[in-house]
């Protein structure tokens, strides 16, 4: 009977209980995944947008950068513009670009430097003058196609030069009074030397440089290296 009993044991085994694993929202995790992607694409579609925008608005306040004028229908560019006035203008607008830089070296050299103060002062000379003559400033600027950018960079080159080529373009006092002897009939009766002194100095000084400069600039041209890269 125990032997029985022993058998019956040793026959039944017992089942282990099974783990139930859970299985990850896969599907849960593919809607999320699209989600973001669709947010992505999005983000990238509203960047792309804005940065259209932005370049028509750039191009749009920039146009005059791009075309000079419209005809009909038909634009004029810039480029073309600017390849027409250099075939006109194009080696007389390098030579004074090449002058002035010389200049402006030159003067580096000699640690010459021609301040704001300097140039303001000139113009004011020149308002001056011009409004006692019943006109302005403007009106003459407008009339010989100039600016005030343009006038105060022709002064800061012109007494640049004059600092440079100073001990040049001195003039004596015996230059002046000869000068003044010589030229009285053109004064008119009663005019005085102590009057006009100044503006002769000024005169010939200006004629002494017109003279030295243009061999000065020469003798800088064949001194400096120059390498140009287009020709007119």
């Amino acid at each position: 009977m125990a032997a029985k009993k022993s058998a019956v044991k040793k026959g039944v085994t017992k089942s282990k209980p099974k783990k139930i694993v859970e299985k990850a929202p896969t599907e849960v995790k593919s809607s999320k995944f699209r989600k973001f992607t669709k947010n992505k694409k999005t983000t990238k579609l509203l960047i792309k947008a804005i940065a259209l925008l932005l370049l028509l608005l750039l191009l749009y306040l920039g146009r005059s950068l791009f075309v000079a004028a419209i005809v009909g229908n038909r634009p004029i560019t810039r480029i073309s513009l600017i390849q027409e006035l250099e075939k006109q203008s194009g080696q007389q607008a390098l030579d004074n670009l090449i002058t002035k830089e010389l200049i402006y070296q030159e003067a580096s050299k000699q640690n010459i430097n021609i301040g704001s103060e300097e140039v303001t002062a000139e113009i004011d000379k020149i308002k001056s003058s011009l409004e006692s003559q019943g006109t302005t400033l403007d009106a003459a600027l407008s009339m010989q196609g100039q600016t005030r950018e343009s006038l105060e960079e022709n002064i800061r080159v012109q007494k640049t030069l004059e600092k440079v080529l100073q001990s040049d373009i001195e003039v004596s006092d015996e230059e002046l009074s000869k000068y003044f002897e010589e030229n009285k009939s053109l004064y008119g009766e009663g005019a005085k030397y102590e009057d006009l002194k100044e503006n002769i100095k000024e005169q010939l000084k200006q004629e002494k440089l017109s003279t030295v400069f243009q061999t000065w600039i020469e003798k800088l041209r064949s001194d400096t290296k120059i390498i140009y890269f287009v020709n007119y």
